[in-house]
């Protein structure tokens, strides 16, 4: 391929962000970008209502595919509580299928938790290598495991939050 043809490809590299392409130009979306989709999401009181009518199926799997990680993981099953069949089911639907508000708000906690880690480490690959190992200040408990329940997605953020203060053990 000649150096001009390759110019005029976009590249895309996985930083744990969306890329959306369009002519040539590339925008980076975070994960709680995607999977809000557009809306303005800076204050929780919107975050709530944006649960509560439910996440779009197809802008979760978008949010998750920005994660090696979240993929690896097959956490579309564990956000939705249904098998990976069931949801590729689903996703062939003619009508937008919604999540539950439930369901939402496992979403949004699994793509916070990755932009935090993201912003904490400085790099996707670091991010995502803290979220799967066992943590000592987590009583040995591996993050990623501890993110669909509210309690555990709280105990991650806060220690995230000691990680970026340099208060941890």
């Amino acid at each position: 391929m000649s150096v001009t043809k390759q110019a005029d490809k976009p590249t895309v590299k996985f930083t744990g962000k969306a890329v959306v392409v369009t002519e040539n130009q590339s925008v980076t979306r975070k994960p709680t970008e995607v999977l809000l989709n557009g809306r303005k999401g800076d204050t929780r009181m919107l975050i709530i209502r944006y649960t509560q009518e439910g996440f779009d199926l197809n802008d979760v799997r978008d949010m998750l595919s920005s994660s090696k990680l979240y993929m690896e993981h097959g956490l579309l099953e564990r956000i939705t509580g249904k098998s990976i069949r069931t949801v590729q089911r689903l996703a062939k639907e003619t009508e937008p299928v919604r999540l539950n508000q439930q369901q939402s708000t496992i979403a949004f906690q699994y793509a916070q938790t990755l932009e935090h880690s993201i912003n904490v480490f400085g790099d996707q690959q670091l991010a995502e290598d803290w979220l799967k190992k066992p943590c000592k200040y987590l009583d040995g408990h591996i993050p990623l495991e501890l993110i669909d329940n509210s309690f555990g997605f709280q105990v991650v953020e806060d220690y995230l939050t000691r990680i970026e203060h340099g208060v941890y053990q």
